[in-house]
C-alpha cells in the first residue's frame, strides 16, 4: 500500500491570545483523494489548512508531506514548500487591476521570482501552462480582462486556474464557494473535481454544505472544537452523526 501524501499526527495550534484552534488533529490524505473538511464556523477548519502549507505555524505535532515533516521548517524551506502546495481562498486574493492571464501567470512566482515577474520575463512554457489551465477552468476566452471586471464564479476560476500554475501536487481550498451563489457553487466545484479527476491532484477542501460535500468528496473528516469527530465516507453521514457534527439548530443552513 503507498505512502499518504498527507499525514497529520497530533497537529495543535495554539494562537497567542491562548485560543486552542486544533486540539491534537491526526488523519491521512492518500495520492488523488478528494477529501472535504466539514464543521461549523471556528471548529478549526482554516486554521487546519493555513498549518499544512505554513501560513500559520503549528504549536506542535507533525506534518508529514510526500514523506518530510513540514511542521516546522522555515525560510527558503517554506518557499519550497509552497510550490507543491497550491491554496485557493474564499475571498479569491487575485490581483484586481491586473488581467486574468497575468494573475494566472503569477502562479509561477515560485519558480520565475519576482524580479522577472515585474518585467514579465514568464517562459514560453509559463505562458502556455497559464493557456492550458484556463481552458481548463473554461476561461481562456477571458485571459485579456481584467479581473475585476469577471463575477465572482468566474475569479474563482481565474484562483484555481494561477494555483495551477505552481505545479502542485495536492491543492488546498478553504471554503472556495463559501461566498457564491448555489448555481455558481456548483460550477467552481464541477471544475476542482476535473482538476482532480484529469490532473490527478489531489485536494483537501473545506466545506459547509453537506449537498457538496456528497456530491464531491471521496471521503470526509469533521472537525468540532478543534478535533476530528467523524472520519468517513460523506454517504455514512447520518442525521444522527450531522447533529453531533453541527448541533440540531444549524441543520437548515447546512444539510441543504
Amino acid at each position: 500500500m503507498s505512502n499518504p501524501i498527507l499525514s497529520v499526527k497530533n497537529l495543535v495550534k495554539t494562537y497567542p491570545n491562548g485560543v486552542q484552534a486544533l486540539k491534537g488533529v491526526s488523519f491521512d490524505v492518500k495520492q488523488g483523494e478528494f477529501l472535504v473538511v466539514i464543521g461549523l464556523s471556528g471548529s478549526g477548519k482554516s486554521t487546519l489548512l493555513r498549518c499544512i502549507n505554513r501560513l500559520h505555524d503549528p504549536t506542535s505535532g507533525e506534518i508529514f508531506f510526500e514523506g518530510s515533516d513540514i511542521a516546522q521548517v522555515q525560510g527558503e524551506e517554506v518557499r519550497s514548500l509552497r510550490k507543491k502546495v497550491g491554496m485557493i481562498f474564499q475571498h479569491f486574493n487575485l490581483v484586481p487591476r491586473h488581467t486574468v492571464l497575468s494573475n494566472v501567470l503569477m502562479g509561477s512566482l515560485g519558480r520565475v521570482g519576482s524580479f522577472k515577474s515585474i518585467f514579465g520575463f514568464f517562459s514560453p512554457k509559463d505562458k502556455t501552462d497559464a493557456h492550458k489551465y484556463l481552458k481548463l477552468v473554461g476561461i481562456a476566452d477571458k485571459e485579456k480582462i481584467r479581473v475585476d471586471q469577471l463575477s465572482g464564479g468566474q475569479q474563482q476560476r481565474v484562483a484555481i486556474a494561477r494555483a495551477l500554475a505552481q505545479g502542485p501536487s495536492i491543492l488546498l481550498a478553504d471554503e472556495p464557494v463559501a461566498s457564491l451563489d448555489p448555481a455558481t457553487c456548483h460550477t467552481v466545484m464541477d471544475y476542482l473535481k476535473k482538476v482532480n479527476k484529469e490532473l490527478g491532484i489531489t485536494i483537501v477542501c473545506n466545506l459547509h454544505f453537506l449537498s457538496l460535500v456528497r456530491q464531491y468528496a471521496t471521503r470526509v473528516i469533521a472537525l468540532k472544537g478543534g478535533k476530528v469527530v467523524y472520519e468517513g465516507s460523506p454517504q455514512d453521514i447520518t442525521e444522527e452523526w450531522f447533529e453531533k457534527i453541527y448541533g440540531q439548530d444549524a441543520k437548515e443552513v447546512h444539510i441543504n
